[in-house]
């Protein structure tokens, strides 16, 4: 069995096919290159052809709306095929593939393959099948949705956007422990939550049905989610003086952690993956702390961690660090296998020190809650 052959019997599509109709199949392919970063398919065009990775690796990105930069939904590599839906249906492609690195490629054109259908029936058991597996593929992926629309919840917004019930949703999901108030001109509302449970809800004197009820019918306002966590840290960064002696030490000790764990993770999820989940972070972080930017990062072209800017270091810029580390971490847990391995801590007690002097760690795990 010659190495397409064996490659095309991975493929669900054509696992049921003689060996004699994957020769047939074998002829029919064609082998194409694309440079590194080169878009092989864009999301929104017609599909007419399937691909299967001879040699290199592919990253396949999709853009959610209201975000800037795109999702990395896989990475594949050698062996791996992609666009083969196209082959049934000829529907626009659903996602962005771009050659990660220098890549070979068989491909398969859709006019090819539908003259090995008329000529081979037995292969429209594969498609039975195939198209089953896909239907409970999107079922998944249509409750993976919704998901991902709380995901876009912020700390602070408008109640038009999401509705409340989203909202609520977005506190059982993410498990809070904290509260949630609701503001519509002089009116407000307080969800104490713990762990996720809606504990207590205070809306003037109302029961606490009646209450939710009227909140139901709440179109305009706003509303804001509040941690229990960050009421605790902010009352500790107020009544905490900086370490001002110790300040450029401990820069340099935070440049070097962050260089050596961005190291860590391109070695994990390779640099664009990296790249996606920093911005997506930063994006995040300044949403939650309004700050501006001190802290200089950069994964492509070339790795970058710069605080110069930062003329003092405290408890506020370790906490902000802490909570951009575990976004990161988070952003890429979602996308990459193995990332459960990943520890926070280096194998360097002396930057580990400088960073436990502001609980670095404890902080980093602590930050989930903002997350």
């Amino acid at each position: 069995m010659n190495e397409i052959i064996r490659e095309l019997r991975k493929i669900p599509l054509f696992d049921s096919l003689s060996e004699q109709d994957l020769e047939l199949l074998s002829e029919k392919l064609s082998s194409v290159q694309f440079k590194k970063d080169e878009v092989i398919i864009r999301e929104g065009d017609l599909g007419d052809c399937l691909y299967i990775i001879k040699s290199g690796s592919v990253l396949v990105e999709t853009q959610i709306e209201e975000t800037e930069h795109p999702v990395v939904l896989a990475r594949l590599e050698d062996g791996d095929y992609f666009g083969e839906m196209a082959l049934i249906t000829g529907e626009p492609r659903s996602a962005t593939v771009i050659a990660e690195e220098d890549v070979t490629l068989w491909r398969l054109l859709k006019i090819d393959f539908d003259t090995l259908i008329m000529n081979n029936p037995q292969i429209t058991l594969s498609l039975t099948h195939m198209l089953s597996h896909r239907l409970m593929k999107t079922n998944k992926t249509l409750e993976q949705t919704e998901l991902q629309f709380l995901k876009k919840i912020q700390p602070t917004g408008f109640l038009k956007d999401f509705g409340l019930i989203r909202i609520l949703n977005f506190a059982e999901q993410n498990a809070l422990t904290g509260k949630i108030i609701l503001q519509k001109d002089e009116d407000e509302a307080i969800f104490d939550f713990e762990k996720g449970q809606l504990q207590k809800l205070s809306y003037k004197d109302l029961e606490e049905d009646e209450a939710l009820d009227k909140l139901l019918e709440w179109v305009d306002g706003r509303f804001q989610i509040k941690p229990a966590f960050w009421d605790i840290i902010s009352e500790n960064l107020e009544n905490m003086p900086l370490r001002t002696r110790e300040a450029e030490q401990l820069v340099r000790a935070f440049e070097q952690y962050f260089r050596k764990k961005f190291k860590e993770f391109i070695r994990f999820a390779g640099s664009r993956s990296t790249q996606v989940a920093l911005n997506k972070s930063l994006h995040k972080l300044h949403t939650l702390f309004g700050c501006e930017e001190l802290f200089q990062f950069q994964i492509q072209p070339q790795l970058k961690v710069d605080f110069s800017k930062v003329e003092k270091f405290g408890e506020k810029e370790a906490l902000i660090l802490s909570v951009l580390l575990n976004h990161i971490v988070r952003y890429l847990q979602m996308e990459i296998i193995g990332m459960e391995f990943w520890e926070v801590r280096t194998q360097d007690n002396e930057i580990n020190a400088e960073l436990e002097k502001y609980d670095f760690f404890t902080l980093f795990e602590q930050a989930g809650e903002l997350a």
